[in-house]
């Protein structure tokens, strides 16, 4: 278990300053890449609709559900589940039921338009990328460690993302755009939350390197996928 003593301000500090620069280095890297050029390039709103659902489904699945449900184990093991650490739980058990309701709306919405976009089905050329990923963060054995690679860095750019899609298929599909906006997007802050009371609960100055070199490593990743929609 976590003494709380071992908070201090250096650590808030730090994680404030982690989150803000990962949040403006997030939006950036999605605005500069996943954008209505890359759109244009892949086709009108339906095709669109048909590039982009099915992974989003399944990254909000899988890459939303597991690292956090991972992040609950490792609270229930080394904090105190019952007593200090109640808000932590309950805002992971709240990400956990929030990507999954992410999931199975993107799947329905596509559904909508005549799109199979079924996550427990669908698999893509790189999806042993996008496991290795997972498995990455499930591998970590503190739940700050997961936080530094998820909330605290890259979590943000999916509501980016997000905005990004639904402004491009809102001509033809305004409905399906609102509800990308108004029932996906908005849950992102609460993720975040969650990441900087773990972070600032758990992690000690000595884990500050570690934690920014996982963040950046996964930032990297993003930044190569991203990239890559443009080769």
């Amino acid at each position: 278990m976590v003494d709380i003593d071992t908070h201090t301000d250096a650590t808030e500090t730090f994680i404030h300053e982690m989150t803000a620069e990962y949040r403006d280095r997030m939006k950036q890297l999605v605005d500069e890449n996943y954008n209505d050029e890359y759109f244009r390039s892949v086709g009108d709103e339906r095709a669109v609709i048909e590039r982009e659902f099915p992974r989003q489904a399944w990254e909000e699945l899988y890459t939303g559900c597991l690292p956090p449900a991972r992040q609950l184990n490792l609270v229930y093991e080394q904090g105190e589940p019952f007593g200090r650490d109640r808000d932590i739980v309950i805002g992971l058990i709240k990400q956990i039921q929030d990507e999954a309701k992410h999931g199975r709306l993107i799947s329905s919405l596509a559904e909508r338009v005549g799109v199979e976009a079924d996550p427990i089905t669908w698999e893509a050329p790189y999806q042993e990328e996008l496991i290795g990923q997972v498995e990455t963060a499930m591998n970590r054995d503190k739940p700050h460690l997961i936080a530094a690679g998820l909330q605290l860095s890259t979590e943000i750019m999916a509501a980016f993302m997000i905005r990004n899609l639904a402004d491009y298929i809102e001509p033809a599909y305004p409905e399906i755009a609102d509800t990308l906006r108004n029932d996906i997007s908005a849950d992102e802050g609460d993720h975040i939350h969650i990441g900087r009371l773990i972070g600032m609960r758990f992690a000690t100055p000595a884990d500050h390197a570690l934690m920014r070199e996982i963040a950046e490593e996964k930032y990297e990743f993003t930044a190569r996928t991203l990239r890559s929609l443009h080769t």
